[in-house]
């Protein structure tokens, strides 16, 4: 019997042990931190909280999305500078901490370019929203033109590190995410007898009367009486409209829609005609065409000056 009891004691003690070591590996180590990037589309209305200069939207917003460590975005076409919105979180379980974040290219200003502490996804909370602004001609902020993109297809990089607990203590977290867009240019270049005339020398000033949409003046090209064609250089397509100036009232307005890349010949100039042009609310170098109030680009063409 004592040897029973002993033997029964042991057996006992194991299942005890077993039984402690089995509800020991039930409890999952934490993850260490990891980011996670989505984009806000325009239309999408959330709650917004602003904390020491940085926008934040609630931990719920970001959950509910797709995030992704390897990201990869399409902005489609960009008609004029533009704010893009992506809301950054962590995927893991532990803080990231000292994140920064910036791009490769000045004229894809990120903000803001710092956050001290990104919460892991177990505690609920809210998470910050970034801005992507994108310069293409007019400013973002304040009046006047800036710079244009390159025409068609543009990529940046943007760089998102911090650092989070790991297994082995602190390590370095990164994120890199590819933003792509195809930049629109409203654009034409200018012919006189097969010869390019330079838009950004001008021949004369054109008054104008009743102000032309915000336009005192306009930028006048003297062609003489060689024949004058204009040709779709940018990458939209265009609505040209040749209109009567003063000493031509009476005439019709006659419209052209001209294709990227099509070529009009217009014939000799007869006296002096104002030209417009529509690209459909594509920006343009302000250098070589005035734009008006209504977005359209105008200039002058004259046989006369």
């Amino acid at each position: 019997m004592q040897k029973v009891k002993i033997y029964l004691a042991v057996f006992v003690g194991c299942m005890c042990t077993m039984v402690a070591c089995k509800k020991k590996d039930e409890v999952a180590p934490k993850t260490a931190g990891k980011f996670g990037l989505t984009q806000m589309h325009a239309n999408q209305r959330v709650r917004k909280q602003v904390i020491d200069g940085v926008t934040y939207v609630p931990y719920e917003t970001a959950k509910n999305q797709r995030t992704t460590e390897v990201a990869n975005f399409d902005l489609g076409n960009l008609k004029a500078s533009k704010s893009f919105y992506f809301i950054l979180s962590n995927n893991g379980d532990r803080a990231i901490t000292d994140v920064t974040i910036e791009s490769n290219n000045p004229q894809f200003e990120i903000f803001p370019k710092s956050i001290d502490k990104l919460a892991g996804a177990s505690e609920d909370g809210i998470v910050p929203l970034l801005e992507l602004g994108v310069i293409h001609g007019n400013r973002l902020n304040g009046i006047g033109f800036q710079s244009l993109l390159p025409m068609g297809d543009n990529t940046v990089e943007v760089t998102i590190k911090g650092k989070t607990q790991g297994e082995n203590g602190e390590e370095t977290v990164e994120l890199k995410a590819e933003v792509k867009l195809f930049a629109q240019v409203m654009d034409i270049k200018l012919f006189k007898a097969n010869n390019e005339v330079d838009l950004n020398k001008v021949s004369y000033s054109m008054p104008v009367v009743e102000q032309l949409n915000g336009l005192g003046r306009i930028r006048g090209y003297s062609v003489g009486n060689s024949i004058v064609t204009i040709e779709n250089s940018g990458n939209v397509n265009i609505t040209l409209e040749i209109q009567p100036t003063n000493t031509d009232e009476g005439d019709p307005i006659i419209t052209h829609t001209l294709s990227v890349g099509a070529k009009l010949e217009l014939g000799v100039m007869s006296k002096n005609k104002v030209f417009a042009l529509e690209g459909g609310g594509a920006t343009t170098d302000y250098k070589r065409i005035a734009i008006g109030d209504d977005g359209k680009g105008y200039f002058a063409v004259s046989n006369i000056f």
